[in-house]
C-alpha cells in the first residue's frame, strides 16, 4: 500500500474510513460499528489520521452510496488508481459509468473497456476494487444472475435493492433468475 493517511467519518453511529494518497482515495471501508473496524478494514492501523474537508467530503459520498442515496458527485472523488494495471484501470473507469439503479453484465463492461470477450478478467477486477463503492462493482452481475461479490451476496442484493433494481423480498435462486 502507498503511503497515505487515515481519515475517518462518523454518521449515525457508524465509522467509514478512508486512506488517502496525494493522488486521491486510495481505499475505503463499508460502515463500520467501530472506528478500530473501520480503520482495521482498509490496513490502515499505523497510518496516522489527518481529516481535512475534502477527505470529509469524500467519505459522505462513500457513506451515502452505501445508504442507496442516488444522484451523488462521485465522478468528482479524486481516486488513486496506483496498484491498477491500464487494463483494470479502463475496466473501472466503465464501471465507475454504471448509472445509480442500473447494472451491466461481466461481458458488457469488458466489451465496452475494449476487451471483448473477457468477462472473467472483468470479474476478477471486481473481485479486487478496494474503491468500492465510488467504483459501484456491486452493479455488475453475471449474465445468468446476480454473479458474485467480494463482500458477500447480501450485501450486493442490499446495495441493489436499495438502489431499486431489486424488489421485495426474494430468496437468492429466485434473484439469480430475474436478474
Amino acid at each position: 500500500m502507498p503511503e497515505g493517511v487515515i481519515a475517518l467519518l462518523e454518521k449515525n453511529g457508524r465509522y467509514i474510513a478512508g486512506v488517502f494518497t496525494p493522488r486521491g482515495l486510495y481505499k475505503s471501508s463499508p460502515p463500520c460499528d467501530t472506528k478500530f473496524a473501520a480503520i482495521k478494514n482498509v490496513n490502515g492501523e499505523s497510518m496516522p489520521q489527518e481529516n481535512n474537508a475534502e477527505r470529509s467530503s469524500t467519505l459522505e459520498i462513500v457513506y451515502a452510496v452505501h445508504e442507496g442515496i442516488k444522484n451523488l458527485a462521485v465522478h468528482n472523488v479524486k481516486l488513486d488508481f496506483s496498484g491498477f494495471t491500464q487494463k483494470q484501470v479502463s475496466v473501472l473507469k466503465v464501471v465507475m459509468k454504471i448509472p445509480f439503479g442500473s447494472t451491466s453484465t461481466y461481458g458488457e463492461v469488458a466489451k465496452n473497456a475494449g476487451l471483448p470477450g473477457a468477462a472473467r478478467f472483468v470479474g476478477n477486477v471486481m473481485r479486487i476494487n478496494r474503491l468500492g463503492p465510488i467504483i459501484p462493482c456491486h452493479r455488475v452481475v453475471s449474465s445468468t444472475g446476480l454473479g458474485g461479490y467480494a463482500g458477500g451476496i447480501d450485501k450486493k442484493i442490499d446495495l441493489l435493492a436499495r438502489e431499486g433494481v431489486i424488489r421485495g423480498g426474494f430468496s437468492q435462486k429466485a434473484l439469480q433468475r430475474i436478474s
